[in-house]
């Protein structure tokens, strides 16, 4: 399989229109309304064209590119977080994820491309967000194997705000899950690494742009452009492209790092702005 095969956009081959505020836009159309905004955040050295972009400015989420919940359902084993419509709203031209409790039980939001919009090596994803502050609450923007074979994983951001202090709001971290064996889903061989950065200020009052640029011969986590964390390992990188195509998530999974006190109210949002997935052409 190619990589273009790897990459699919509401049900279509990537040289095919995509889904934009619900209308479906071929290359040429977006290059004329979006300008030189299309090509000012993937990094250099390919031949970049934007394959899917939302800019959540509907008055839903766009149901032929997202699914409510995790790609697996509602709930997660790793935390007592139910996701709930209600929690899920798009409004002012950005997707919003709620963070609730109710008669004993966590309510969150989180949305998912599996089966819709899909991606393997030879793409840049990148995503502007403002996280949701408060201890307990772990924001993340996320991918992994659309079969939902796991290992591989990979975590474009996440914040995790673990009442450590000052890092709880101010570092992001970027990490990779993989097996050792390079067989997707074999957890008996799993290997986890990760990075951390500071892009300045508090993430939860300011939006910074989080991407990752999958090649066959690295992996890279940038933040506002600029170099997090390159990664070569051979063994990590067969690993990911024998998991693709791999679909994306945004999530906010409350109470799988930290806890959040049920004694308060809550209700902060994660909010994104926009979401780009990019395809180098040249390949």
């Amino acid at each position: 399989m190619n990589r273009r095969e790897f990459l699919r956009v509401s049900g279509a081959t990537a040289g095919a229109g995509l889904v934009v505020g619900g209308v479906v836009l071929n290359r040429e159309s977006l290059s004329d309304r979006y300008g030189d905004r299309l090509r000012a955040s993937p990094p250099g050295g390919a031949h970049w064209e934007l394959a899917f972009e939302d800019t959540f400015s509907g008055d839903s989420l766009d149901a032929s590119s997202w699914s409510m919940g995790w790609g697996w359902g509602l709930e997660t084993s790793t935390s007592p977080t139910r996701i709930v419509s209600a929690n899920v709203r798009t409004e002012g031209g950005s997707l919003r994820l709620r963070g609730t409790h109710e008669r004993g039980e966590i309510r969150s939001g989180a949305v998912n491309t599996r089966d819709k919009v899909t991606f393997g090596p030879g793409s840049y994803l990148e995503a502007r967000i403002s996280f949701a502050g408060r201890i307990g609450f772990q924001n993340a923007f996320w991918a992994k194997p659309n079969t939902e074979q796991w290992p591989p994983e990979v975590d474009v951001v996440e914040i995790w705000q673990d009442d450590t202090g000052w890092d709880d709001r101010h570092i992001s971290r970027h990490s990779v899950h993989y097996s050792g064996s390079t067989e997707a889903g074999d957890r008996s061989t799993h290997r986890n690494l990760g990075a951390s950065y500071t892009p300045g200020g508090d993430l939860t009052r300011e939006f910074h742009t989080y991407g990752v640029e999958w090649q066959a011969e690295e992996l890279v986590h940038y933040v506002d452009g600029k170099v997090v964390r390159k990664w070569l390992d051979e063994t990590l990188l067969t690993a990911l492209s024998n998991g693709a195509p791999f679909y994306l998530m945004f999530s906010l999974n409350i109470n799988n790092i930290g806890t959040a006190d049920r004694a308060e109210r809550w209700g902060e949002e994660m909010v994104v702005d926009w979401v780009r997935l990019w395809e180098d052409a040249s390949l």
